[in-house]
């Protein structure tokens, strides 16, 4: 049986600090990534899925793609919610940065398996780090600009043919583009943070 990974839980409760900030950036990347990794292979595979889903190696490789695009995923979503914050005046500068880094890694470290030979923790946040290290979090922004590594790591890290995934391009990235813009809507619903 195939364990999905990333954990994730729909929050239905007003986010009211910065931990409720981080449990939802946390748990609704899982969400996309679950949802646009297995709706992809399942897509690809056809009828013959679920014989596909009890193949080890299968499995294996499955949960090794879906870890790295969660990790995409909260990297986006991280950086998104926290220039948001900033924006509305919840947090400065330093306190984003901070704020952010701790949320990737929580959210890896809450997701890690042992049996990921390819997935390292250490190596994705100084990779984050690195995408946030010139961030002016208080600054204007563009949302759209936040969510672009989780559509590409979707078709990069998929155990799909090559020749499929170049077909598939557009599609499966925009699938992953278009569920953010729910997330997006949900996070600004659930806010609640005091001033």
């Amino acid at each position: 049986m195939l364990r999905q990974y990333p954990v994730f839980r729909r929050q239905s409760f007003p986010i009211e600090s910065i931990d409720g900030v981080r449990d939802f950036a946390v748990t609704r990347s899982a969400f996309i990534a679950q949802k646009t990794m297995l709706g992809y292979v399942k897509t690809r595979m056809g009828t013959s899925y679920p014989e596909m889903f009890r193949d080890d190696l299968i499995i294996a490789s499955l949960k090794e793609a879906t870890m790295q695009h969660y990790s995409a995923c909260l990297s986006d979503l991280t950086t998104y919610l926290y220039r948001d914050l900033a924006q509305q005046g919840y947090l400065n500068q330093s306190e984003c940065e901070e704020e952010a880094k701790a949320t990737f890694r929580s959210g890896l470290e809450s997701n890690k398996d042992h049996s990921l030979e390819l997935f390292d923790i250490d190596a994705a946040c100084i990779a984050f780090e690195a995408r946030i290290r010139d961030i002016a979090w208080t600054e204007t922004f563009d949302s759209f600009k936040h969510f672009i590594e989780s559509p590409k790591s979707l078709i990069r890290w998929a155990p799909i043919a090559d020749d499929l995934k170049k077909r598939d391009r557009e599609i499966a990235e925009n699938s992953v583009s278009f569920a953010w813009i729910e997330v997006r809507k949900r996070y600004h619903d659930l806010l609640n943070l005091p001033n």
